[in-house]
């Protein structure tokens, strides 16, 4: 599947934090506790707590934004990887993780990953780097990936 992977704008932030609320409500909040999701959810609907940080878009050929993964501190830490259910399995995330790879200066990246990402992750070459936390009902394991160029 075709698709443009770019390094998001501001003023497309709120769409893309849109995709995160609707694909975590979906997939990933049966995980958490209640306080641990609405955290989660009120966190991702302010765009002024992601000025530091690097969104990138997947958009298909008709401009759908189709996937987002966003890190901080440099690149060095995913904070957001989520990708439309209708667009899952088709390459999406792998070539969203591909491009921050690419553009990152680190040897590695980290992430917390929810239960029901893990296995994505260990799909793309993370392997786990701590026990499973509950971080007042966010539940997630450390996991990291080592790049190698």
């Amino acid at each position: 599947m075709r698709m443009e992977i770019r390094v998001l704008e501001q003023t497309e932030l709120e769409d893309a934090l849109r995709l995160i609320r609707e694909t975590f409500r979906e997939f990933v909040a049966k995980y958490y506790t209640e306080e641990g999701a609405n955290r989660f959810l009120d966190y991702f609907s302010d765009t002024e707590n992601f000025e530091e940080d690097v969104f990138y878009g997947a958009f298909d050929v008709n401009g759908e934004l189709a996937g987002v993964i966003g890190a901080t501190n440099g690149l060095s830490h995913i904070i957001a990887f989520y990708v439309r259910k209708k667009f899952m399995k088709k390459g999406v995330g792998k070539a969203l993780f591909n491009r921050l790879s690419e553009d990152s200066e680190n040897s590695y990246v980290t992430v917390n990953a929810s239960p029901y990402a893990v296995g994505i992750y260990e799909k793309l070459g993370f392997i786990e780097a701590g026990e499973t936390q509950d971080d007042e009902g966010k539940i997630y394991t450390p996991m990291m990936c080592v790049f190698h160029r």
